[in-house]
């Protein structure tokens, strides 16, 4: 199951795109969308918290939205304006049909307890708040989406641009923080930059079958580590899974900014090395962090500096590696074959030593997934 998973979200999620049925001049897919709303999300609930001094549940939030997500992968893409009209039409119609979606999933072979807990998440309902913070940020970035694209072919999209404004308004005012936010150009600005993960194309310079954005892989990673952390706690050792998916979810935002310069050109002058670690502060701080409050900065700043420290860490960075491994998986069943046979190879010596069994599980049976010319019918 997870194996299928995953492969969907590399193929599908990657190639579906958003506004397929509209002009536009930014093209984002499932996945990228999927990616921006858990960091909006989570950049609400931080509010929300200070606020009104309550709890959020960031776990919940992560994983119901990576959770719904996995529904658009067998559905393929049903953009959210045709939604709002078949509801209108009928309410409940549209929910049946994810459930069947849902049970095509589930009826994949895989682990019981994940199974469980992806069912029992989706049907939560005491959790109001977390909830109606998914339904905002979801709004928000559908919001930003379109108005990009507004600018340029207005007419098309001034229904859509009309409803989401709606949509915003009703939120707004059971959702204090989405109010906020959009009082606030900072914040918006804070956000914005965070969307640029979206445009940032992994592997640059191989050529690619099927590009990958880095906002596309933090979820990838995101999905690896909440796999890893619910085997692990099958075997009794218990791990915090949120602060594994909050690295995951993170570690690569500084690249928003400064781009990955590769490790040859690190080391190719003395000093240049440490140079660039001093850059990446300081441009972090002009792009990111002059935008949000300390809170916001002390609550994510450990999670983009120091992703991969102590034990959680080394979990993650082999997350990291496993995403890796299975991009270029499927690079090779596309025949992409010379470009990333050898990276293939090499990411997976890197994960055969670890005595994990959330690693072990994923090696064993997800990638077997990726090795096989099948498809999820």
């Amino acid at each position: 199951m997870i194996g299928t998973i995953l492969k969907l979200m590399l193929t599908r999620g990657t190639s579906i795109k958003r506004w397929n049925n509209f002009p536009r001049i930014e093209y984002i897919s499932h996945l990228d969308n999927v990616g921006f709303v858990i960091h909006i999300a989570l950049f609400l609930a931080q509010i929300e918290e200070k606020e009104k001094n309550v709890s959020i549940d960031k776990e919940f939030i992560i994983k119901r939205i990576l959770f719904h997500s996995l529904i658009v992968l067998v559905l393929s893409d049903i953009n959210a304006g045709t939604k709002d009209y078949i509801k209108t039409i009928n309410p409940l119609i549209f929910s049946k049909v994810e459930k069947k979606a849902l049970e095509k999933i589930l009826e994949l072979e895989g682990n019981e307890s994940i199974k469980n807990d992806i069912l029992s998440t989706l049907k939560e309902k005491e959790k109001i708040l977390e909830v109606e913070i998914i339904e905002a940020a979801r709004k928000y970035s559908g919001l930003l989406e379109c108005s990009v694209n507004h600018k340029i072919f207005s007419e098309v999209y001034e229904v859509p641009m009309n409803q989401i404004n709606a949509s915003l308004e009703k939120i707004k005012k059971k959702v204090k923080s989405l109010d906020i936010l959009l009082k606030n150009e900072n914040y918006k600005k804070y956000l914005f930059n965070i969307k640029r993960l979206s445009h940032i194309t992994r592997w640059n310079g191989k050529v690619k079958f099927l590009p990958i954005s880095v906002m596309s892989h933090l979820v990838i990673v995101c999905f690896i580590s909440y796999v890893i952390a619910h085997i692990e706690a099958d075997n009794n050792n218990p791990l915090s899974s949120l602060d594994l998916m909050l690295r995951g979810l993170y570690h690569d935002i500084p690249e928003a900014i400064t781009w990955d310069i590769i490790a040859p050109t690190k080391r190719s002058v003395k000093w240049f090395s440490e140079i660039l670690e001093e850059v990446e502060k300081n441009m972090l701080d002009d792009y990111l962090f002059s935008y949000i409050e300390k809170d916001y900065k002390k609550f994510i700043a450990p999670y983009l500096f120091h992703p991969f420290e102590g034990e959680i860490g080394k979990i993650v960075k082999y997350a990291d590696i496993l995403s890796a491994l299975f991009e270029a998986k499927i690079e090779i069943l596309s025949w992409n074959i010379r470009e990333f046979e050898d990276i293939s190879v090499h990411m997976h010596k890197k994960l055969v030593s670890t005595k994990l069994a959330g690693i072990d599980y994923l090696v064993n049976n997800a990638l077997i997934e990726f090795s096989e010319k099948h498809k999820f019918d």
